[in-house]
């Protein structure tokens, strides 16, 4: 194989590192970067390399080359300003392509369909996510590597003569979303059916009567720690109680919500699951007994946003902002709200998937994971006959393998081959690092203990007013991300996840440190500014 870019002297630099997630899902997005992406950005990367330890990725590019294509989009969009509206366009048309094909899967008697059948589904999920990946990964390319497009409306701040120690506070307002996310949006729904249930004096009073007998019989007898394992079991007990006890009418409300956003945190494999009803019911009880005033919450809430706008719409008027860098700092805050709104499509398709991935493991005689790691094309090749299972060379991909693309070419290493690729990018050792810098996510102060929150499974022991630190946030970490008096992560430009969580709920965030998860660790103390995108050790 005549591979011209794998040994070029680019270094490799570290994109995302992603716990629980899979090959069969991640070629789609890796292998659309050098050979797709250039058809509406005009640019495409180089190469991809991809690292799995079993269900653990971590993937590069070239330093030269990322940052190439980021400062690529960046002109792009400063000469058609307008492209950057098209981006956003796009990337809603193509998430809503991918919404739409999700809900058309069968879910019910997969094995009367035929191979073919089969093997088209999964070509056509395929491309239809390349499609969305085209559209979606260009702000992500623009931003989150090298902060091309963040730096480029920092100077154009600086040219209008906002003081330096005013730039990242300005950016951030100018930049703030004049729609609401899908985030908010489930938040605000949330809100509303605790307002439901509190209205209706019979559903309130079994809400509060069951929390408070939980925290006088169950976790003060017991002595469990609030939001401990334990402590969370016992409460989802309880709650098993109210099942029975509810209204039709409420019971039926809470469950058409849960319906609508009970995949979000399946990312991306199912590890933690499903939120199941009964998770979702116990926060619902949480809320309604914890808070008296839920309207009044909501009402800060719709508040704080329109205040926000307010802010936003004063200072575009103080800085005299028109024409070109108005559409790009309104186009920037809409990256944020189309980031939520396409990952949640893509969740949605990918949950949906996984009983068609199911049926195509037991044609092939292959595990749930073993599918999980074929290529589309292996997989399409098997299901019509024109090529054979290897199962040992699948067991060897589950435990390790490297993935490799450049335009027109990807393999899969297995071996020793794999590990040679892998020494080749390994990451230095830092030695003592006592301040990282990163850019602003969200402004403001703060300092706590960190905690290193990288799966859902770690939430447990984050406790309110700790320093969350992560590789990057997703949505099934939101829950910890509401505790934190800050918030770090090492990915991630300002159009990122952290990024636009903080933002939401005003708390300070510094992202994109780059080493954050490598050099802090559970228990330290850490002082961060977020307004200058500092974090130092005390």
């Amino acid at each position: 194989m005549n591979l011209k870019h794998l040994n070029t002297n680019d270094p490799w630099i570290l994109a995302e590192d992603i716990p629980d997630i899979d090959l069969s899902f991640s070629q789609i997005w890796l292998s659309s970067f050098p050979n797709e992406f250039a058809r509406p950005g005009g640019r495409a990367y180089q190469k991809v390399l991809t690292i799995f330890r079993g269900y653990h990725l971590w993937f590069y590019y070239g330093d030269r080359d990322s940052y190439a294509v980021g400062e690529h989009l960046v002109r792009l969009f400063s000469r058609e300003p307008e492209f950057a509206r098209e981006v956003n366009r796009k990337i809603i048309e193509t998430a809503d392509e991918l919404w739409h094909f999700a809900r058309q899967l069968p879910e019910d008697h997969l094995d009367t369909l035929s191979n073919a059948l089969l093997a088209s589904l999964y070509t056509k999920y395929d491309r239809l996510h390349s499609a969305y990946y085209q559209w979606g990964w260009i702000p992500v390319a623009a931003d989150m590597f090298h902060s091309n497009f963040t730096e480029k409306l920092k100077a154009y701040l600086r040219t209008i003569d906002v003081p330096e120690e005013r730039v990242n506070e300005e950016l951030v307002l100018l930049t703030s979303p004049t729609q609401k996310s899908l985030i908010q949006k489930e938040r605000e729904e949330f809100l509303k059916l605790g307002i439901r249930i509190q209205r209706d004096k019979e559903t309130r009073t079994l809400f509060f009567d069951l929390f408070r007998q939980f925290k006088e019989q169950d976790a003060a007898k017991l002595g469990y720690e609030t939001h401990t394992k334990e402590y969370e079991a016992a409460l989802q007990v309880r709650v098993l109680e109210l099942k029975d006890k509810l209204k039709p009418w409420v019971l039926d409300t809470i469950q058409q919500h849960y319906l609508s956003y009970s995949y979000v945190k399946f990312m991306w494999i199912g590890k933690d699951g499903f939120t199941t009803f009964d998770q979702y019911l116990k926060e619902l009880v949480r809320l309604v007994a914890t808070y008296a005033d839920l309207e009044k919450i909501l009402r800060q809430e719709q508040g704080e946003f329109k205040k926000t706008l307010r802010a936003r719409a004063a200072l575009i008027k103080e800085r005299k902002m028109r024409g070109k860098w108005r559409i790009l700092f309104d186009a920037f805050g809409d990256f944020m709200v189309t980031k939520i709104y396409r990952r949640y499509a893509q969740i949605y398709a990918v949950v949906r998937m996984q009983p068609i991935f199911e049926e195509i493991g037991k044609r092939l005689g292959l595990s749930l994971q073993e599918v999980r790691f074929l290529l589309t094309h292996e997989a399409v090749d098997m299901l019509t006959g024109k090529k054979r299972v290897n199962k040992k060379e699948m067991a060897r991909r589950t435990r390790f393998c490297v993935y490799y693309v450049e335009q027109g070419q990807e393999v899969v290493y297995t071996g020793s081959r794999a590990k040679q690729l892998m020494k080749m990018i390994e990451l230095k050792e830092l030695g003592d690092v006592a301040e990282l810098r990163g850019q602003t996510g969200c402004v403001g102060h703060a300092s706590g203990t960190v905690k290193v929150i990288v799966r859902a499974s770690d939430m447990n022991k984050m406790k309110p007013g700790d320093v969350l630190v992560s590789i990057a946030t997703d949505p099934d970490i939101i829950p910890a991300m509401k505790k934190a008096a800050a918030i770090v992560t090492e990915q991630g430009g300002v159009t990122s996840h952290a990024a636009i969580v903080s933002r939401e709920m005003k708390i300070p965030c510094v992202i994109g440190t780059k080493i954050a998860t490598r050099v802090l660790k559970d228990g330290d103390r850490v002082d961060v500014d977020a307004t200058r995108g500092i974090v130092k050790k005390i």
